[in-house]
């Protein structure tokens, strides 16, 4: 093109003024902040999840969450391990470390960015599968009212134990989608191949926490229902249904894609059938023990069994659908989950999230108001997310000694000394204390705490040792007889009132969070 025409042509294109320019930006920001105006609500109620999980990472940064920073570091410099040498009581034991995957990537997440950066992607990963969860929740068919409402409740039972900083939080995202996966592809009018998606996301659920037995339990449930509709539809030529028979088998093998193999069989009987865990971790007991939870819980569950009777009867008599089957069941294997242990209300939470909304909307029947796009829900939603943005920014500025305030980091030159006095003395430290000892000094600590939360390591008779160290049995005195430093937790005030008003103990120091006492050092 000669030069002069396309000079002529850069000059018959005028400049944009300011107030095209203007113009030009707001037509790219409104619908931005129409989308979130739409949404103001649901975003609010993630930002205060986010800013909730920040606030509280001290506190939520606990035993397990050392635990998987000790055998991460581990994976990190020796591979994946098969024999525990952590603890005295499980030295040597053959060690299933079911979630190798999730340790080594918060220790890499630590080793890149410290303590800042692998909580701060915790919180934000457990907040994203909240999202996710509501989303899911809306693209099912729930009304926007509807899904708010559900989120409510929903959010209380999930925060029960998602606030924890452990390797289950890489669980959540997989879980909700998960669900959706399957849930949206039982209400599609033609099968997809979206679903088979759920097959790999299993075997990486396999090699990052043990909730994937659930995973694998919510694909076979999908498999039997595609497979009832298959035979109903086709007679017994559908019991060759290829995608059932796929899902119902493919589920629980997914399970051995692990490097441990068919070891994973042994694992999950232990962890999954170990009446002892329930004596001695307040999440594994039954929800009745909680009270706090298990009056909220059964009032909804008994709300939710009553809406779904009505939209039966209403299917029965013409006026509604009926409730999807595989909905159903999955509330209430979930709800039964919950009853029999504590740790598993959050699944049921976000399964609520996602799969309730649906069921109210249909059971109201008449089409709800949409939210409403007020300017006034929008500044909150903008104020709540330049909190969380700030408080993102706060936490990943704070110093390493933050995310263990809660611990006795004095503790340990007082230990130092006592086992400068014995180098061969062991420990017996509650708990909470074993693997954040190991984590600070691994080269001090490693294999003389007497155990940590890595139950499934110990014997039935270590396990009731444990659960009752304040008897006066023959087990417990045996147990506690190996051990000449003593680290209590002040709260277990009966427990603690009992040891130490034994013969030849000696309290050697004594403070809120940490009571240090000697039996029997040389």
């Amino acid at each position: 093109m000669p030069a002069n025409s396309l000079r002529d042509r850069t000059a018959a294109r005028p400049l944009p003024t300011p107030d095209v320019v203007k113009a030009d930006e707001s037509a790219v920001a409104l619908p931005a902040l129409g989308w979130l105006k739409a949404r103001a609500m649901f975003v609010i109620a993630v930002c205060a999840i986010v800013v909730a999980g920040l606030v509280g990472i001290p506190k939520h940064l606990a035993q397990d969450g050392w635990l998987a920073l000790i055998a991460g570091r581990l994976i990190a410099a020796h591979g994946i391990p098969t024999h525990d040498y952590f603890t005295v009581m499980a030295h040597g034991v053959r060690w299933v470390d079911q979630q190798w995957l999730a340790q080594l990537a918060m220790y890499e997440l630590v080793h890149l960015g410290g303590l800042q950066l692998m909580t701060v992607l915790y919180v934000l990963a457990t907040s994203a599968a909240f999202a996710g969860a509501v989303a899911a929740g809306r693209a099912l068919g729930g009304e926007d009212l509807d899904v708010l409402a559900v989120t409510l409740p929903g959010a209380f039972f999930y925060l029960v134990t998602a606030v924890s900083i452990r390797t289950q939080g890489f669980a959540y995202p997989l879980f909700v989608t998960t669900l959706w996966l399957l849930a949206s592809d039982l209400r599609a009018a033609q099968r997809g191949r979206r679903v088979y998606w759920v097959l790999p996301l299993l075997v990486l659920w396999a090699n990052l926490h043990g909730s994937a037995t659930m995973g694998a339990g919510l694909a076979g449930l999908y498999g039997l229902i595609v497979l009832l509709r298959s035979v109903r539809s086709r007679g017994l030529s559908g019991l060759r249904d290829g995608r059932a028979l796929l899902f119902i088998v493919g589920s629980p093998l997914s399970l051995l894609a692990t490097p441990y193999g068919a070891g994973m069989i042994h694992y999950y009987r232990v962890t999954l059938t170990n009446p002892e865990f329930g004596r001695l971790v307040t999440e594994w007991k039954p929800i009745m023990s909680v009270p706090l939870l298990a009056i909220p819980f059964f009032v909804l569950g008994a709300l939710i069994a009553v809406g779904v009777l009505l939209l039966a009867l209403g299917a029965r008599s013409g006026r509604a659908a009926w409730p999807p089957l595989y909905d159903t069941a999955v509330l209430a294997v979930l709800a039964l989950g919950a009853v029999i242990a504590v740790r598993n209300v959050t699944w049921f939470g976000l399964a609520l999230i996602i799969l309730l909304p649906p069921l109210v909307t249909a059971l109201r029947r008449d089409r709800a108001a949409p939210l409403r796009r007020s300017r006034v829900n929008l500044l909150i939603a903008l104020g709540t997310m330049a909190v969380a943005a700030l408080m993102t920014g706060s936490v990943l500025a704070r110093p390493a000694s933050w995310f263990d305030s809660t611990y006795p980091r004095d503790a340990i030159p007082t230990l130092s000394r006592l086992i400068a006095r014995d180098p061969r003395a062991t420990i017996f430290a509650d708990v909470r204390y074993a693997d954040w000892l190991i984590w600070e000094r691994p080269a001090l600590f490693s294999g003389r705490v007497a155990y940590d939360t890595s139950f499934e390591l110990l014997t039935r008779n270590q396990l009731e040792a444990i659960a009752h160290l304040a008897a006066r049995n023959t087990n417990a005195r045996a147990l506690l007889a190996h051990y000449s430093i003593w680290m209590l937790y002040p709260a277990n005030h009966v427990t603690d009132r009992e040891l130490l008003r034994r013969a030849g103990v000696h309290v050697v120091s004594r403070s809120r969070r940490v009571i240090i006492a000697t039996h029997g050092l040389g």
